[in-house]
């Protein structure tokens, strides 16, 4: 991760996706998520709005997710001091739709007992599917983990 981040601040045709297998993964920050911003609530009305002829159905706006998360870890490169990096799963937010009714305590230790105690097991060989977008190459988010068996 950290020559991703290195090259993505330097060459122009830096990698923008990798599977990064972190060397140790010592904390998932969970906090409320905030709702929308102005930004991304007026994309999701344009959404809303925007007729489709080959679907006459009325479109439901996305709901922000209760939680959002963050994974603090530190990759193979020597000398590396720790990556700090959104979370962006969909998995994520599926497992919060399906705990609707628990108290923000048992959603967050389920989401914990999964996205930390589980897939980090040492059982497991986890990595990260880490991506950026174009107005902001220099940083990277989590968009899912791979965590199969050793």
């Amino acid at each position: 991760m950290c020559r991703l981040n290195a090259d993505a601040r330097t060459r122009s045709d830096a990698k923008s996706l990798a599977l990064i297998r972190p060397r140790e993964v010592y904390r998932l920050q969970i906090e409320r998520h905030p709702g929308w911003t102005r930004d991304e609530q007026r994309k999701i009305d344009q959404y809303v709005r925007q007729m489709d002829l080959l679907n006459p159905r009325d479109k439901k706006p996305l709901q922000a997710p209760r939680f959002r998360a963050r994974y603090q870890y530190r990759c193979h490169e020597a000398g590396c001091k720790g990556h700090e990096q959104g979370l962006l799963d969909w998995e994520f937010v599926a497992l919060q739709r399906n705990l609707v009714g628990r108290t923000d305590d048992e959603v967050r230790a389920q989401l914990e007992a999964r996205f930390l105690t589980m897939m980090f097991d040492a059982a497991r060989a986890p990595a990260f599917y880490v991506g950026n977008q174009a107005k902001r190459a220099h940083v990277f988010s989590v968009l899912g983990i791979y965590y199969p068996q050793r």
